[in-house]
């Protein structure tokens, strides 16, 4: 607002009119007209900050000047204040219900008056930047294409921005739909997670914050980053209303599970890397101290790779490495790791193996005899037929090992005396004591 207000009044008396020039001129820009039309005509010709308007007055009445305005675009909002010598319940309802902001009686006082003006035209002002800053947010939130939603809790009711529909592939019937048809979109896998943050924030300090995923209208799910945080409470502390958005962000969480894939896998074979193995085989160690059962670990190195490599060249040696790594995730259960160090060299960890020492050996021994067999047919590798045999170190593992690097080596050490026996064979090692 620059300047001084501008204040149209409209009153078909004159004195009326005196008076209120009079008292306003020094604080507001004042504008006058005698009837409702002439108003009318001033306020579309330059629109007012606010109103004050009598309501009795010949031919078109302060209730239907107001009407008019109202009807308006342009002057709808502008505050209208009625002064009035009805004092009348019914007429000052008729005034409210009208969208009034004020009503004041005649006769009145100067000093009322001003700062009845002054408080509406603050509200008006507070009013505007509100929308004004309303309205950049929205913009803002359409820009950066994030979902707004605003959960109304005592009526079990969410409101949504185009944005949040947008995301989701939903139609525009989505806006507003109850609390509960949030809750089914959220994959089945995440809810119970979802559930807990939520409960926790209405419990404690008010901000949420969890990375779920959503269902889109096409079935498939959808990543997102929803935030919010509780806005207003009962008098009782109980939350009844809380606000936020939910961002996309699938892109960001496929960038990180092929992060995580490269750090963690084989880009040839697909199989666990040497970083993940350890951490598997510190995980399985630290269960065996607890449930006291045995695992087991074998060593692998393909006997005459490099020949392979050296006389048909390393695209053969890659094809063979992948056959070879599916044929040994065919031998062992899906709690179980097959890896590949590097070059020729893989590993399989078996977890779980049931029963004493005795027991638990006769089982790896049988699952390493059964990759023996697997990896000593022949490999069809393009038009070539190649055989290529495996060397196996075994050692069994528990809680009660020298660490990672111990059982590592035992491991190692069998696999070189498989070697040294000839090849094609497996060869065993003692756990620590």
């Amino acid at each position: 607002m620059n300047g001084k207000p501008r204040i149209l009044a409209i009153d078909d008396t004159p004195t009326n009119l005196y008076t209120l020039g009079m008292a306003l001129a020094g604080e507001f820009d004042l504008q006058i007209a005698s009837s409702g039309p002439e108003g009318l005509v001033m306020a579309r010709e330059s629109p007012p900050d606010l109103i004050l308007l009598d309501v009795m007055m010949p031919g078109m009445d302060g209730f239907e000047t107001c009407r008019r305005f109202k009807a308006e675009p342009a002057l709808a909002k502008t505050p209208i204040i009625f002064v009035t010598a009805l004092s009348d319940l019914e007429s000052e309802l008729s005034g409210l219900s009208l969208g009034v902001a004020d009503y004041i009686i005649k006769p009145f006082k100067v000093e009322l008056v001003k700062l009845r003006i002054r408080n509406i035209l603050r509200i008006s002002s507070l009013s505007q930047e509100l929308k004004a800053s309303e309205e950049c947010l929205r913009y803002v939130m359409e820009a950066t294409g994030e979902g707004v939603w605003d959960w109304r809790m005592p009526d079990g009711v969410v409101h949504h921005n185009a944005s949040w529909c947008r995301i989701l592939g939903l139609d525009m019937s989505f806006l507003t739909h109850p609390v509960d048809t949030f809750m089914n979109l959220i994959h089945p896998d995440d809810r119970a997670g979802v559930q807990r943050v939520l409960g926790a924030c209405l419990a404690g300090d008010g901000v949420y914050a969890s990375e779920h995923r959503l269902r889109h209208t096409c079935g498939h799910y959808v990543w997102v980053a929803d935030r919010g945080r509780i806005v207003e409470r009962a008098a009782s502390g109980e939350p009844t209303r809380m606000v936020g958005s939910i961002a996309n962000i699938t892109e960001r969480k496929r960038h990180e599970a092929e992060i995580h894939h490269l750090a963690y896998f084989d880009v040839l074979t697909e199989l666990p890397n040497r970083r993940l193995l350890i951490e598997r085989l510190q995980q399985a160690v630290l269960r065996n101290q607890r449930n006291k059962q045995f695992g087991a670990l074998m060593f692998l190195d393909m006997d005459r790779f490099k020949h392979l490599n050296d006389t048909h060249g390393h695209a053969k040696g890659d094809e063979l490495l992948i056959e070879v790594a599916s044929r040994l995730r065919g031998c062992v259960r899906e709690q179980d790791t097959v890896a590949r160090l590097g070059g020729d060299e893989f590993v399989v960890m078996l977890e779980n193996l049931s029963g004493p020492f005795d027991e638990a050996i006769v089982n790896a021994r049988a699952v390493g005899n059964k990759i023996l067999q697997a990896l000593n047919g022949p490999y069809r590798l393009g038009e070539l037929s190649y055989t290529s045999t495996p060397s196996i170190g075994l050692t069994l593992f528990s809680g009660k090992d020298d660490g990672v690097d111990g059982i590592l080596k035992r491991a190692d050490v069998a696999m070189y005396a498989a070697k040294s026996a000839g090849r094609n064979t497996l060869r065993e090692a003692e756990p620590s004591s």
